[in-house]
């Protein structure tokens, strides 16, 4: 008896692993690539997703499994649709929360996830981000008419969101890197803090070069900001400090 429960229960937790395993990999390969899921608020997601599907429901494989039992198939197939309840909410979560976009404007980057904003609306068609795949880097540039920012700085206050979550003023990242990598915290600020200078120092052991040498850039999540430092030479991202990019 024992042995056949514990073999329904490891073959039910085998079964969890590959399914909510593959599942997890894709969204943090694809869908939160690092460092976005760090900051996106979803770890407590994870931990449920976790907790029901690969201890939860082979536990309770475990403690109803007996031979022969005439309720057995009920049991299961009970405990199959609470798990993939669990599973269908996690992952419905898990993509609606996902960024499409990783925006950049005035002096930040902003997570904008795919419940927030509709990508038809960005007027380049490369810029219409499809929702299943990586989020895409944009630039949000700020309309240089004074009309169109007066009307910006009203709709924003009537409650429609502010410029970093409305495609139709993207503009490719690409095209517009120079400029944010001009930009971002000043170094000699990052010093003056001894937590960001400690931080900062670790990081130029790793990475070497010197601090003029990376931007870094606010870096805004759900659940927490960071500093983003960016290789200027390169253009790209190298890493986060885990400080607040804030009153610095």
């Amino acid at each position: 008896m024992l042995k056949s429960k514990i073999k329904a229960s490891l073959i039910h937790l085998i079964i969890s692993i590959i399914v909510v395993g593959i599942f997890i990999t894709f969204a943090l390969l694809i869908w939160y690539p690092n460092p976005f899921f760090e900051i996106s608020g979803l770890k407590h997601i994870i931990v449920i997703l976790l907790s029901v599907d690969l201890i939860l429901g082979p536990l309770l494989t475990f403690v109803v499994f007996k031979p022969n039992k005439p309720s057995l198939k009920f049991d299961l197939s009970f405990i199959a649709a609470v798990q993939i309840a669990a599973l269908t909410y996690g992952m419905y979560t898990i993509y609606q929360g996902h960024p499409v976009y990783i925006a950049y404007a005035v002096d930040r980057f902003t997570l904008i996830s795919a419940a927030d904003v509709n990508p038809n609306d960005a007027k380049e068609a490369e810029l219409r981000a499809s929702g299943w795949w990586k989020p895409i880097m944009v630039y949000a540039e700020t309309p240089s008419d004074p009309k169109e920012q007066e009307k910006l700085i009203f709709e924003v206050l009537s409650g429609k969101p502010d410029i970093d979550a409305r495609p139709e003023y993207y503009q490719s990242f690409e095209d517009n890197i120079s400029k944010v990598l001009a930009g971002g915290i000043k170094p000699e600020k990052l010093f003056a803090s001894p937590p960001h200078k400690a931080a900062l120092d670790r990081f130029l052991t790793q990475y070497g070069k010197t601090a003029t040498d990376y931007a870094f850039l606010r870096l805004v999540g759900k659940e927490d900001d960071v500093i983003w430092i960016w290789d200027k030479a390169t253009g790209k991202a190298v890493d986060t400090i885990s400080l607040t990019p804030w009153n610095l």
